[in-house]
């Protein structure tokens, strides 16, 4: 039997399969049968902070019709605010008391005192790591892209000193120079760094003529843009590992971003169209693909075509299409 064993931040997964963020994560009832059906590793539910203030918000406005004083109304709103971080906390004791598997907690926050305190709180429960989302849109045209890049480092920092368990920062690509923020995340022991989030995109409505909520989940063919970067940095990054995450359908796509230095891969969209039995079809393509080619162990081609691995890596750098579009 092939021997899909992998490690991502140092926590030991039975493959490479993480179930990512998302609703699939949200209760333990969903949890455990991420696990039976073969999961190597879960991400809870994002917790976002601008949803719990939200939420709070409108306790303590329906709190406001009863009871006439502002100081009791902004108690309130921070014992509602504590009521939802308690549940999320419930969660997380209760999955790592019922998981065999990994459990990575997921913080989606926008002041980074809350990332900490958050964070503190998630680790003293007993989460096996922590994964932030961190992605400021860059759109004050007055900022220059070095103060967006410096600012991702200086939270990097911040959070690595305040988070005694490996931590993984799960981002965009918008930077303008991704190998570079990559490698100061490495200088500030980030343990992991997960490529790339599938973010929130408004789409119009023409018939409204009104902005409404773009695609939800990716689609197969958004993987390329990860595959690129992890082929380009797995090599150069010496302690910090990667994991792959959006478009990440199907076995193939597994084996690709195995084979570009992945240690792990993040999925949701695909189970979310396909249910969970699509973790034994990803794990049964791996298997069989590792057979046909010879492979006892992930490990054995896991970075095989990293750019530093290659005689023409440099291939991975290209961005024009050259000859990859044949004449009619």
């Amino acid at each position: 039997m092939a021997d899909l064993r992998t490690t991502f931040m140092g926590l030991q997964l039975r493959n490479p399969i993480i179930v990512a963020s998302g609703p699939l994560t949200a209760d333990i009832d969903s949890l455990k049968k991420c696990e039976e059906a073969g999961a190597g590793a879960v991400v809870l539910k994002s917790i976002f902070e601008q949803q719990i203030e939200y939420v709070a918000g409108k306790d303590s406005e329906k709190a406001s019709e009863f009871v006439g004083y502002s100081d009791f109304v902004d108690a309130y709103k921070t014992l509602s605010k504590d009521y939802y971080i308690n549940q999320y906390l419930e969660l997380l004791a209760e999955a790592k008391q019922k998981l065999s598997i990994p459990v990575i907690s997921s913080i989606n926050c926008i002041s980074i005192r809350t990332w900490e305190e958050f964070a503190r709180r998630f680790e003293k429960v007993g989460a096996d790591a922590i994964e932030l989302n961190y992605y400021p849109l860059a759109s004050n045209s007055s900022v220059p892209g070095e103060k967006v890049d410096k600012e991702a480092i200086a939270f990097a920092r911040t959070a690595r000193r305040a988070i005694g368990v490996p931590v993984a920062l799960k981002i965009g690509f918008e930077y303008s120079s991704i190998s570079s923020l990559l490698r100061s995340f490495e200088k500030e022991k980030i343990d992991g760094m997960v490529l790339f989030n599938h973010f929130f995109r408004p789409d119009i409505d023409i018939d409204k003529q009104d902005v409404c909520g773009g695609q939800a989940v990716s689609n197969p063919t958004e993987y390329l843009e990860s595959l690129r970067w992890i082929a380009l940095m797995s090599g150069e990054l010496k302690k910090a590992d990667l994991a792959a995450a959006t478009g990440v359908h199907n076995g193939e796509t597994v084996i690709k971003m195995l084979l570009a230095g992945a240690k792990a891969v993040e999925i949701n969209s695909v189970l979310m169209k396909n249910g969970l039995g699509a973790i034994a079809t990803i794990i049964c393509q791996i298997e069989k693909w590792m057979a046909d080619k010879g492979y006892k162990a992930v490990s054995e081609f896991q970075g095989k075509l990293a750019q530093e691995r290659m005689h023409d890596g440099e291939y991975w750098e290209r961005t024009q299409f050259m000859r990859t579009l044949r004449r009619s």
